[in-house]
This record gives structure tokens, sequence and C-alpha cells, in this order.
């Protein structure tokens, strides 16, 4: 018990040692899709995965591979497009980082996301994401929301997602549909067709879960199925009544905070507590978090442990000032806490 304590520890410091306010360089798809370096730059890494596969790379230990995983992170688009993997390729060996996505037919992911929650135990999740709060360990923070995201997913066949209409030849207005997104639970069901940026976009993915605990503004259930399957490979913290102490000492700030309060200005508050070791970055997330798990919510919108909900019932901002994720994207401290979610997730789980 004592080795898994330390770690843990030893994983949180390295993330928090590794933290800042700097955003995360996001891929720059449409220049690469339209540089013509495209195909030699994919041939090359795929002979660096062969060579890879062939002969595979040493695997570090965690601390190393969270270090390789905050440089990929780090690292301007355009100079990861045009250098090797090589660096990464330890990490890819001990698991922190990954090749590519793994992606299932729809209907198949389905399936296997309801199988894979019922190998997890809700009262342990939560605990994680009161431990994670505490702690400041995101890893731990964000599959509470995916659990009850696929819980509360509704059986369903492949809808093609709606994204808008354009007017056709005849003048008239025609729909547009994205072939690969399903519309209901917005898993895509294909990767990218360049190899190397699969492995760009599978390892933003890992970012967000290690370093920032923040699920994409439009839940899916690619983000999910991947969450899961990597906190799966977490070892367990050692869980405390106090990390809920702690979540309680935090609502009373949002309890106690000016009746005009947002989402955009909560975070200021939430710094000024001293409550939290978050970077703004992962404040932002966590606030997001709140709203995911119905704990903060106006009267006309609710989070993932309330229902399920599509992106296209999804309510914008109060304000166009409005930056946050829904539901919590229209909450102002007038709405107050949803106290029955919090008893709802958290009430009797150390017992």
């Amino acid at each position: 018990m004592k080795e898994e304590k330390n770690i843990i520890e030893a994983i949180s410091e390295t993330i928090a040692n590794a933290g800042g306010d700097e955003d995360f360089t996001l891929p720059l798809a449409a220049w690469q899709t339209s540089n013509s370096q495209s195909g030699e730059i994919n041939a090359a890494y795929i002979e660096e995965i062969k060579a890879y596969q062939a002969s595979p790379t040493a695997p570090c230990n965690k601390t190393t591979a969270l270090k390789l995983l905050k440089r990929f992170a780090r690292k301007d688009f355009r100079e990861f497009w045009t250098t090797p993997v090589l660096e990464y390729l330890p990490a890819v060996s001990e698991g922190t980082m990954k090749l590519c996505e793994t992606v299932y037919p729809h209907d198949e992911a389905i399936c296997y996301a309801k199988k894979l929650i019922a190998t997890l135990s809700v009262k342990e999740l939560a605990k994680d994401f009161l431990y994670g709060v505490a702690h400041n360990a995101p890893e731990y923070r964000t599959a509470l929301a995916c659990y009850y995201y696929i819980k509360n997913l509704p059986d369903h066949e492949f809808e093609k997602k709606y994204v808008g209409s354009v007017v056709g030849k005849d003048g008239e207005f025609e729909d547009r549909y994205n072939e690969n997104r399903c519309e209901i639970c917005q898993y895509q069901h294909t990767v990218s067709q360049e190899p190397k940026m699969q492995f760009w976009y599978i390892n933003v993915d890992m970012v967000h879960f290690y370093f920032k605990a923040l699920i994409p503004f439009k839940f899916d259930l690619n983000t999910a199925i991947i969450f899961l399957e990597e906190y799966k490979t977490l070892p367990h913290p050692i869980h405390s009544f106090a990390d809920y102490e702690h979540f309680k000492k935090i609502m009373e700030v949002i309890e106690n905070s000016p009746q005009n309060t947002t989402s955009g200005k909560l975070r200021r508050e939430l710094k000024q507590s001293g409550l939290l070791t978050m970077t703004m970055e992962q404040i932002e997330a966590f606030i997001d978090m709140l709203g995911y798990l119905n704990i903060l919510h106006s009267n006309d919108s609710f989070g993932v442990t309330a229902g399920h909900i599509c992106e296209k019932d999804m309510l914008l901002p109060l304000s166009d000032r409005g930056y946050a994720a829904y539901p919590v994207n229209r909450w102002t401290r007038k709405f107050g806490i949803d106290y029955d979610s919090i008893s709802m997730l958290f009430d009797g789980i150390y017992e």
C-alpha cells in the first residue's frame, strides 16, 4: 500500500511540476491536409512504427512517460508534424502514450462502452473524483462523468450528424450531414486517414486526461471510452472522508459568491479561495465538470448524471461572453448549487 501511494504521489508531483497556464498547441488540421509533404511525412512515420513494432523500445517509468507526454504537448504542431516520433516511443511502450486510437463500428462501440462501465464501481469513481480534486490529480477527475455519460446513453442506431444546410445549384437549401459522426452520441467511427495525425489526436486526448481533466466541449462516446480505459490503468489512491470535506468547503465558496457570479467569474473566486492548487486552465475544466455532474446548472439545463443530452439540444450561453461547456454555460450564482446531485453522487460512498 505504501509503494502504491508513492507511485500516485510521484505521478501527481510530476503533473504539478509540469503545470502552467500555457495553452497546449492544437493541431493545425487545415494546414497539414493541404501540405504537399503529407505523403512523405506519413510514409516516414509508417516506417518508424514498423521498426518499433519489429523491435519495441524499452518502456520508461511512469514519471518519465508523463514528462514525455508534457514535451509532446508543448511542441508546436508544425514541428511535431515534420520530426520523428522516436523520442516518445518509451512512453508508448510504457502505455501512457498511444500509437493510434482503437475505433469500433458504432454499434460495437456502444456495446463495448456498456460492458466497460459494468466493470467499474460508481462509489470508487466518486471517491476518486473527490481525491482528484483535493490532491490536484487530474487523471482521477474525469471518469465519473464519463461513466454517467455512458450509463445514460440511450439504445440507438447510428444517425448521421446534421451539420447545416447550404444553397444548392437550383437555389434551394440542401441539408448537409457528417456521414461518420453519430447525431445521438457523437461517436466518430473513423480516424484520420493520415497515420501520423492518428498519433497526434490520441495523445492530445492523453494530455487532456493527465494534465487538464478536460472533456471536450461537446461530450462524445469516443472520449468517454478512451478516458475510462486509461482510468482503469491507474493505481488505486488512498481515499479519505477528508476529501469530501474539502469538496464541501469549495461548495461553500460558490455558495457565498455574489448572485451575479458566472462561470467565468467563478474561476477567480475559486483561485482566490486557496482551496485549489490547480492552474486556471484546470479550474476552468473543473467548473465544466461541475456542470457535467449536474451540480452547477440553470433551471433549463442539466448534466450527464440527470440524463442523456444530444449536442443539438445543448442550449447556448446566457450571454455572448459565455465560454464554458453546457450546462454550466447557462449557470449564474442565482441558480445555486444542486445539492440533490451532490448527495446522489457522494453521500454514503465511504461506508
